[in-house]
């Protein structure tokens, strides 16, 4: 029998808890360890993967530079930090409420130290990495650098295969380990509480946002936006069921097409660009759970300016993370540690909840592109029709 990756998150979550609880000092000091090497190794990683997804976004993009490349990611773009926004005044409000259980054990206990701590040093900074894939995929897109345009991509598809490969299962360890230190510090039930509050906080805001996205396309469209709500249903349940935006593309573009409103070309244009840069829900679930992971850890909501930073970086980070189960949330580690100064433990628990409600967030990112594409299609889809009828004659 195969299990997906909620079930080992679960798995992991529980039998992190159970080491914790109930485990030997060796056994606490083994999974201490586990959580030093694989926090290490993911750290390590985060600099490649920013700058993989977003070199070669900007190579790719460029290649196909217009009007209406610009004004979709643009509106994707400004999607996702409005929604954001939105996450933070809601977490600023009300989370502050249910969390301050949280700080039930104000003294932790104290557990043994790893066996060993061997560092990994990243090569490079997160800024750094950000601003290097900026200038690099700038550069490959000029001109006929072919070989450097073809080297990014080929490197992308490189570190897709160590995420798919490597990262993602290597997590419900991580998070086996993180839970484990969690329970034995006695930090562990103020924790799990405030997390299912927080789960059903972010998955209550991401159907009012498609709800505001569906009304604010229908108001810019003049078209009825339950139509296109409605055929966007089975890539949504699709989105729920693969926790990926490019495995559910195909499903989304097809059911793009058969809206009578929405010209074909605008659906095969915007649909699988929309799967890569358009990921409001993710965004959201990151925001809701960087406030909460904060106030939980440090005591104190972060300051306002800071989250702001955050979610205008976060929206660029977004823009390129990959299409596979958990890469928004591991593009983003990197602005997590050098905007909010996360550590080893906040990251997992960043980690934990985003796995466990991806699929919620998968979904509404790939529902939320329907909106994205009647609104493209206001102002592109008459010149897209005349094109094709010019083609025709």
């Amino acid at each position: 029998m195969k299990f997906g990756l909620i079930p080992k998150l679960l798995l992991g979550l529980g039998i992190g808890i159970l080491i914790g609880l109930y485990g030997p000092d060796w056994m606490i000091r083994f999974t201490e360890t586990g959580n030093v090497l694989l926090g290490n190794l993911i750290k390590f990683f985060i600099p490649l993967i920013i700058f993989a997804f977003v070199a070669a976004s900007i190579t790719e993009f460029s290649s196909k530079a217009g009007r209406l490349l610009s004004f979709t990611i643009g509106i994707s773009y400004l999607d996702t930090v409005i929604a954001c926004m939105l996450a933070a005044v809601a977490a600023y409000i009300i989370v502050p409420n249910f969390a301050l259980q949280a700080n039930q054990a104000v003294e932790a206990a104290t557990i043994g130290a790893p066996f060993v701590e061997i560092g990994i040093p990243p090569i490079m900074g997160i800024i750094s990495a950000l601003v290097l894939a900026i200038i690099v995929g700038m550069a490959s897109s000029w001109g006929e650098a072919k070989v450097l345009s073809a080297a990014v991509i080929e490197f992308r598809n490189i570190i897709e295969k160590v995420i798919q490969g490597f990262i993602v299962p290597a997590i419900p360890v991580f998070i086996a380990c993180i839970f484990a230190g969690l329970a034995a510090k006695g930090e562990l039930f103020g924790t799990m509480s405030v997390f299912g509050k927080m789960l059903v906080l972010i998955l209550i805001l991401q159907v009012i946002w498609l709800l505001i996205e569906y009304l604010v396309a229908g108001a810019v469209s003049k078209q009825n936006p339950f139509t296109m709500f409605k055929a966007m249903l089975p890539a949504y349940f699709t989105a729920m069921g693969t926790m990926s935006s490019a495995v559910t593309m195909p499903v989304s573009l097809k059911q793009a097409r058969t809206v009578p409103y929405i010209n074909k070309k605008i659906a095969d244009f915007v649909m699988p660009l929309c799967a890569n840069v358009h990921l409001s829900g993710a965004a959201m679930t990151l925001t809701i759970s960087a406030i909460t992971v904060s106030l939980l850890t440090q005591g104190s909501l972060p300051p306002v300016g800071l989250i702001i930073s955050f979610i205008l970086i976060l929206g660029v980070i977004e823009v390129g993370a990959v299409g596979v189960p958990g890469g928004s949330a591991l593009a983003a580690i990197g602005i997590l540690q050098s905007t909010l100064g996360f550590g080893e433990a906040e990251i997992g628990l960043m980690l934990a909840l985003f796995m466990i409600q991806d699929s919620f967030g998968t979904a509404t990112n790939i529902a939320g592109d329907g909106a994205i594409a009647m609104i493209v299609n206001r102002f592109f889809g008459k010149e897209e029709a005349k094109v094709e009828t010019v083609e025709e004659n």
